[in-house]
């Protein structure tokens, strides 16, 4: 059996204890704000880019520098910048003023990103089987205000963002704090679901079974190449594979 069945009849049968979700890409969609930060800032300092391209690339970069304290993304911005297609020509102080410009707008623009449709009646399902939690780049208290604000909070058993995480993902070390709080633990009772490669990466490393899910900011393709157990295109297809019946044993 392969793995990806393997773990869809893992979920079909109770096998399961706990789902980990990733917060802003998986639950919260923040391709709006994203996507305005950037075309703003580009079409003031006139650059021409591909723009779905530069969603992701800086999608990426903005869900890693979230969770890092001034001091590290300065320090650390060279290689960042390195790979924004859009901005190779630039020089290394032009892309970090454009970069701090973007992300500038993007924190304030995701303070009013929405959760996906039906994100929350799925979420309330879910419930209902697994022990659900957050680990997140973001901000504890930045989770949990959108969490307060549909008064969700509840549904989660844990919810730990950069500033709670011994490590930030890829790191497997990132999910220590979820599987540290069972006094027994079986790391294929756990999956990781994420938007990122570094989602499907700490949660392979760490053991656990992985989900990728291609409704936020990298493509099916770049998810496909850290080899998730399972990849669907949105939480309502999740939903769909863990509620599947069965197949019967009739001939």
């Amino acid at each position: 059996m392969s793995a990806d069945n393997q773990l869809l009849k893992r979920l079909q049968t109770g096998a399961i204890k706990g789902i980990i979700f990733d917060f802003d890409g998986t639950l919260l969609d923040i391709r709006e704000p994203l996507q305005k930060s950037i075309e703003e800032v580009y079409q003031k300092k006139n650059i021409n880019a591909d723009i779905s391209n530069t969603i992701e690339e800086i999608g990426a970069l903005m869900e890693t520098i979230q969770g890092y304290p001034l001091p590290k993304i300065l320090l650390e911005s060279y290689d960042m910048f390195e790979y924004i297609t859009s901005l190779k020509s630039l020089t290394f102080f032009k892309k970090l003023e454009i970069a701090v410009r973007i992300f500038t707008k993007y924190l304030t623009y995701a303070k009013e990103a929405p959760f996906y449709p039906n994100c929350i009646e799925i979420l309330k399902k879910l419930k209902k089987s697994f022990d659900l939690f957050i680990v997140s780049h973001n901000q504890t208290r930045n989770v949990l205000e959108h969490l307060e604000k549909e008064n969700i909070e509840h549904l989660f058993k844990g919810v730990y963002g950069a500033d709670l995480l011994p490590a930030l993902k890829p790191d497997p070390n990132a999910l220590t704090p979820v599987l540290e709080s069972y006094k027994s633990t079986k790391l294929k009772e756990f999956i990781m679901i994420g938007d990122m490669p570094s989602d499907i990466i700490s949660g392979k490393e760490a053991g656990v079974w992985t989900v990728g899910i291609a409704s936020g900011v990298s493509s099916k393709q770049t998810l496909a190449e850290s080899s998730p157990e399972v990849l669907v295109e949105s939480l309502d297809e999740l939903l769909g594979l863990v509620e599947q019946k069965k197949p019967s044993n009739s001939k």
